[in-house]
Formats: C-alpha cells, sequence, structure tokens
C-alpha cells in the first residue's frame, strides 16, 4: 500500500519544484514597477460557465479570485519566466510557464471538470488507517491534484526543458530524487513511441524507498504542447483512464543552442552517479539571485543530462542522479 511518507515526499518536492519554477523580479529589469506586459487567464466550469471563487496565483506574487466574468487579468514589471497556478476548492486545475515579453497578450484558457480527481472512500481509502499511516486512497487523490505540478517537475526545470538531447522511442532513464541533501525517491521517465499524427506517448514512474509505486503513461500533442490523454496506476491496482482537461500543461520553453554553449563553466569534468562514471560538460544558469541550477551534460544518454541540481547559496534544495538508462521501454498499461 501507499504509505503517508511517500505522499509527503512527493508534496515536498512538487512545492519545491513549484517555487522555483518561476520568478519575477530577478533579472533586474524592474522598470519602476510599470506593468509592462499583461495575459489573462480564462477560468472555465461546467457548461462553460465562469468558475467564480477560483484562485489564478502567479510566482511574480500576484493572486487574483476568479469572479462572474471568468477572467483573471495578471500584470507584470519584470522581463523573465513565471509561473502561473489555478486553483479551485484544494484542487490545482492548471499550471503554466510562461516569459515576459514574449507570451504578453496571450489568454490562457484553464477548465475544471469536477470528475477530475479521484475520490477517497469514505475513512480515508482502503487500507489507510485514522492515523493516515497508509492507503492508497490518500495518495490517487493528493496525485489528481498534483498532476500539473508534477509534469511540470518531470519534463522541466525552472520553467525550461531538461533534456540537452532527444530520446528516441523504447529509450528510459531512470533517477534518484533528493531534497535538501536527502532521498526522497526515484522515477523512470521513458519515450515510448510516437503515432502517425505527432503525438507522443511517454511513461513516468515513481518509486518510493519501500517499493510504493505511480505509474503514469501520458498522451502529448506534438512537441509536447499540451497533455491529450493518461492512464494511471497505484501500487497494485488495476490501471485507469484520468480525465484530461485543458490546460494542465505547458511545454517547457527550450534554451537556444547559444545559450547552451555559452553556460558551459567547465568541460571534461568526471562525475559518478549510481548509472556509472561520465565525463561531462558542467553547465550553469543564474535563474535568480543567490540561486543556480546547475546540469553535467554527457554524450550517448538520452536527454544529454546525468545529473542536475537547484543550488541555492551553495546549498542543494534538490537534485536529481542518472540510475540506469536504456531501450525497449513499451507501455505496461495498454495505452496503445
Amino acid at each position: 500500500m501507499l504509505r503517508l511518507r511517500y505522499v509527503k515526499a512527493f508534496m515536498l518536492l512538487a512545492f519545491l519544484a513549484a517555487t522555483t519554477s518561476g520568478c519575477g523580479g530577478c533579472f533586474g529589469y524592474n522598470m519602476m514597477g510599470l506593468h509592462l506586459f499583461s495575459l489573462k487567464v480564462e477560468v472555465r466550469g461546467a457548461n462553460n460557465a465562469a468558475l467564480v471563487g477560483a484562485v489564478v496565483s502567479c510566482s511574480s506574487g500576484e493572486t487574483i479570485t476568479v469572479d462572474s466574468s471568468g477572467i483573471a487579468k495578471l500584470s507584470f514589471s519584470d522581463i523573465g519566466p513565471y509561473h502561473i497556478m489555478v486553483r479551485y476548492q484544494d484542487n490545482i486545475i492548471a499550471s503554466y510557464n510562461v516569459s515576459m515579453p514574449a507570451d504578453g497578450g496571450k489568454t490562457l484558457t484553464a477548465n475544471y471538470v469536477a470528475s477530475a480527481a479521484p475520490s477517497v472512500p469514505a475513512g480515508g481509502g482502503a487500507g489507510e488507517s485514522a492515523s493516515g499511516e497508509g492507503g492508497g486512497g490518500a495518495f490517487a487523490m493528493m496525485g489528481a491534484r498534483l498532476y500539473p505540478i508534477l509534469f511540470q517537475y518531470v519534463f522541466n526545470a525552472y520553467g525550461y526543458s531538461m533534456d540537452l538531447s532527444s530520446y528516441d522511442p523504447g529509450q528510459y532513464t531512470e533517477w534518484q530524487i533528493s531534497a535538501n541533501g536527502e532521498k526522497q525517491y526515484s522515477t523512470r521517465k521513458a519515450y515510448l513511441t510516437k503515432l502517425e499524427n505527432g503525438q507522443e506517448w511517454w511513461q513516468v514512474d515513481f518509486v518510493s524507498s519501500d517499493k510504493d509505486s505511480m505509474l503514469m503513461e501520458v498522451l502529448f500533442s506534438r512537441d509536447q504542447e499540451s497533455v491529450r490523454r493518461m492512464r494511471q496506476r497505484f501500487g497494485n491496482e488495476a490501471p485507469k483512464e484520468v480525465p484530461v482537461t485543458e490546460g494542465w500543461y505547458t511545454t517547457p520553453m527550450k534554451l537556444t543552442p547559444e545559450s547552451v554553449e555559452g553556460s558551459v563553466v567547465k568541460k571534461g569534468v568526471s562525475v559518478t552517479v549510481p548509472a556509472g562514471t561520465f565525463t561531462c560538460d558542467q553547465l550553469e544558469f543564474g535563474v535568480a539571485p543567490g540561486m543556480t541550477l546547475r546540469l553535467f551534460r554527457a554524450a550517448n544518454v538520452p536527454g544529454g543530462v546525468v545529473k542536475y541540481e537547484m543550488v541555492s547559496e551553495d546549498k542543494d534544495i534538490y537534485s536529481g542522479e542518472l540510475k540506469s538508462y536504456g531501450s525497449g521501454a513499451s507501455t505496461r498499461l495498454g495505452s496503445y
């Protein structure tokens, strides 16, 4: 059974990912508080009605409660990346990474479907004690509420793509994820197949230290611009289809080749991770005052990265180390 401590570990990493995925005011371009850019978030519920009471928050510090218009207008004074989250009744219904001025003037749409979050049976779900120690039901509900953050976390760092090279169909990477220097869980990301219309099936597997697990298979649109379909399995339960609405996911921002090469601070660095010892280029990006995103790039590895760290004043906030990689991954949930 899935235990509450696994839920807490996942929530901690999701929180860290969310709080470090956008930064208004961190580039030094605050134009005396002038609102130079703006965008709108349109939040709709049943029958396309305005979802009154939904809360739209931005990493710039602005928070807006949606009224009868169904629209929240966010204003920005700074150039750079931001993270936007839409919540309603304890559910995270949309999560976006945007960049100013590129996304200025856009309207983002978030649709809420009440059945999108799996319900927990009375008493907290099968196997869950009154103290909350154990039970897949609680994790299932929290997982549903955190899907948007989860996808942002697995496929990007600080709003940017985690991958410096591509995956071929069937290739996978497995990672050991740590937060504040403590191992939390491992995750496996696999590119399963590409459909004729350009859509892609990916697989994401989370396994805690005591082998509790959550497996998801996700159908992305072309170029991973949005999530179109999803199947999931908690522990040994039967796979289930998950209702998917628009706005769950926004594609990570891709760095230019010049930006990637300009970030190289060292070459020929020997890096030892559980998957082995690699000769790497060390890349560093200043994503906020006192915060550095550090990547170790290696050849002949899917995605091109064997280790990544988010560092604040030389202290690791969270990190990932490559445990294994290979090919031959295929659907385990009968998704296609």
